[in-house]
């Protein structure tokens, strides 16, 4: 039996453990106990719901673990998400981290809107859901987060310029002077 506590351990991504706050699943019951009659599209919503911020806390994570840093842990909230990582070792590599969530979620949320707009609705209520959840409100959700302000990704994410720029100019100022490039 699965103790609840503030964060329930809930599985492991890429070993990375995956934290659920206890909200999230007082607000799942509630709302499954409410839909008894029709409980298929509460639990798609939920499902695909939380699916978004995973998906967005695996883009973190996917990052992060690409510009070598540590993942501790994903924890899932009701209305957010965080993944802990360890400090990257520059601006830039913490701004690709940033935007490593959006990302993770457009790959998803661009096909489903192309889907919606292109093809149109299915006959099926709970694949409509889907598709909504997945692609509109995961766009407006990843472009909301790209906002200058904190705690949004996007505070970060848009240092991903100067600190390319700075780079940029960094190297370039290497090779100018000290050895030789040598192919």
């Amino acid at each position: 039996m699965q103790k609840i506590d503030r964060l329930t351990h809930v599985g492991r991504i890429d070993r990375v453990d995956v934290y659920v706050h206890w909200s999230v699943l007082l607000i799942a019951f509630i709302l499954l106990v409410g839909a008894l009659k029709r409980p298929l599209p509460t639990l798609v919503g939920l499902s695909c719901w939380m699916g978004v911020m995973l998906l967005h806390e695996c883009g973190h994570m996917f990052a992060a673990k690409q510009r070598h840093s540590q993942v501790y842990a994903i924890e899932l909230y009701p209305i957010f998400a965080l993944t802990r990582f360890e400090t990257p070792w520059s601006r830039f590599d913490h701004a690709v981290i940033a935007w490593g969530g959006v990302l993770a979620q457009m790959v998803v949320a661009i096909p489903a809107v192309l889907w919606i707009r292109f093809i149109g609705y299915t006959p099926f209520d709970v694949a409509n859901e889907a598709l909504v959840i997945w692609g509109l409100l995961s766009m407006a959700i990843a472009i909301f987060n790209l906002l200058p302000f904190r705690p949004l990704d996007g505070v970060m994410a848009w240092q991903i310029f100067p600190a390319w720029f700075e780079r940029t100019r960094n190297r370039k100022a290497e090779s100018a002077t000290g050895w030789r490039n040598y192919r």
